[in-house]
């Protein structure tokens, strides 16, 4: 027995190592933009450097977390082996995401860095965090809650006095002319993306243990700062979201059913600040941009509808299995969509193939399955929220955070356990 307990000890270090490592994976994935590292000279979008810099910090730590997990455990093989049978959606996906990444090094010859940034990093932590104490949860969703409230803050900083905290660059090109704020998550439809998905899971309930006030406060901040980002899409998903959300307890008040006094006098409150706030904005001019991208579209619905023009480009075997890069680069290039196929799903079926492309989905769908089991009521919003960005931009076919920060808020943030460790603390 004291020999069991002296291995335990030994190991207790490497365990503590891999929750920090976890944990800090998790707030880079936010923190650390692509745009930042750009600028700190890492080329993990741009061309040129090593393999190495094409992989986000977030990847590597929660690879390392994972190893360090592992062997934290008295025997790490069984624990590994164990993972399949406590995550059969996660084991899925990552077998059918090994497939498209052999298939994409092997016979296309064509960068994986892509394909294991974009999802690597919430597939771990899926698994992670699984084994995460109370507190270390609850340590985690404060840290969120804390960094989505200072990128929607600088967000509004930077839109407000027209300056960056990083260059704006997209391709390795740099944007000028572009009022959209970056601020910490980088490209203004990631930020608008994911700061639309986090107010929504506020709005639905998300984290019992906020306050109603403190709760009413970040989401009024996320859909401000929504202006900012300027994502039409993600804008208009959220009010919907309001709206729908707002359906319900207004008709049971109207019915005559007792509601939460505190969420009433939030109400009263807010409302006179949000009709002057949005007054302001509107006789200030700082809701022209943002109106502007509504009335003049600058091409971007243009270069949704334009994309189905590459059909026409290629011949069946080269949609069933993927394009030429360079061929399909060019094309791009020509109808102006360089910056990627405005349709996430078109996206990968024009650069790995149909048939690839169904085998990931299959997986895809699988690891969102894993995510929702384990979401609180109204996770379908959410999802369905994402799906539709996704749609509507390049999303998971480029080199993206857009579905880390998914998981990462769907497994802190929209925990269906957290109610329960709420209630066992008392009302707030």
């Amino acid at each position: 027995m004291s020999l069991s307990l002296a291995v335990a000890d030994d190991r207790q270090p490497l365990r503590v190592t891999a929750r920090v490592c976890a944990f800090a994976a998790a707030i880079t994935a936010f923190a650390v933009s692509a745009m930042a590292l750009q600028a700190f000279g890492v080329a993990y979008e741009a061309p040129g450097g090593g393999a190495l810099q094409k992989l986000h910090p977030a990847t590597y730590l929660a690879v390392l977390a994972l190893i360090l997990e592992a062997a934290s455990r008295p025997r790490p093989l069984a624990y590994l082996g164990a993972l399949p049978l406590r995550f059969p959606g996660a084991a899925l996906f990552v077998v059918n995401l090994g497939l498209i990444v052999a298939y994409t090094a092997l016979f296309q010859r064509t960068p994986v860095a892509p394909l294991i940034d974009t999802f690597i990093v919430g597939a771990i932590l899926l698994t992670l965090y699984e084994d995460f104490s109370r507190r270390e949860r609850a340590a985690l969703r404060l840290a969120l809650h804390a960094v989505m409230f200072v990128n929607a803050c600088l967000g509004l900083a930077e839109f407000a006095f027209d300056f960056r905290l990083t260059p704006f660059v997209a391709g390795g090109r740099a944007i000028v002319g572009d009022y959209r704020s970056t601020a910490l998550l980088g490209h203004p439809l990631l930020n608008a993306g994911t700061t639309a998905l986090y107010a929504a899971m506020l709005i639905l309930g998300g984290d019992h243990a906020l306050r109603p006030p403190l709760r009413l406060a970040l989401t009024t901040i996320q859909l401000v700062a929504l202006v900012a980002f300027g994502g039409r899409t993600s804008l208009t998903l959220a009010i919907v979201v309001v709206c729908l959300a707002a359906l319900k307890p207004i008709g049971e008040a109207l019915g005559g059913r007792r509601f939460d006094l505190r969420w009433a006098i939030a109400a009263v409150l807010a409302a006179p600040l949000a009709a002057s706030t949005a007054a302001a904005a509107w006789f200030g001019g700082a809701l022209a941009p943002l109106i502007e991208r509504f009335s003049a579209d600058r091409g971007s619905a243009q270069a949704r509808v334009v994309v189905f023009d590459l059909f026409d480009a290629f011949s069946f075997q080269d949609i069933l299995l993927g394009a030429d890069s360079q061929r399909l680069a060019t094309l791009q290039n020509t109808l102006g969509i360089e910056y990627g196929v405005e349709n996430g799903w078109l996206g990968l079926v024009f650069q790995y193939g149909a048939l690839m492309t169904a085998f990931f989905l299959i997986g895809f769908a699988a690891l969102l399955w894993e995510l929702w089991r384990r979401a609180k009521s109204g996770a379908w919003a959410i999802m369905l929220l994402f799906l539709v960005q996704a749609s509507s931009s390049a999303s998971l076919s480029v080199k993206t955070f857009a579905f880390n920060q998914l998981a990462i808020l769907m497994l802190a943030v929209f925990d269906g356990r957290a109610g329960d460790e709420a209630a066992t603390r008392g009302p707030p």
